[in-house]
C-alpha cells in the first residue's frame, strides 16, 4: 500500500502526535486549518479518534528496509 500524499501541515501535526507533542504546535493557520488538519489525518485513517497515530500514521516516517531488516519501531 503506498502512502497518501500528505501537506506540510498533515506530516507536522503527525510528527507532533508520534512524538506525543500537542498536535497543534508549530502550526500555522489558527484553530479552523488545526481541526480541518486533524481531520484530514483521521480520514486517512493516520490518527484514531484520540488523536494517537494509528500504525499506518506510524508508517509514513518509517524507512521501507528489506523484509529480513529487524529493528524495533520508535512508534
Amino acid at each position: 500500500m503506498t502512502t497518501p500524499r500528505l501537506s506540510p501541515a498533515m506530516r507536522n501535526m503527525l510528527r507532533n502526535a508520534i512524538d506525543g507533542k500537542r498536535i497543534g504546535q508549530g502550526l500555522a493557520g489558527g484553530p479552523l486549518k488545526i481541526a480541518a488538519t486533524r481531520r484530514a489525518l483521521e480520514a486517512r485513517g493516520l490518527l484514531d479518534s484520540e488523536l494517537k497515530p494509528t500504525e499506518a500514521g506510524c508508517a509514513v516516517f518509517t524507512p521501507k528496509l528489506p523484509a529480513d531488516h529487524k529493528e524495533a519501531s520508535t512508534c
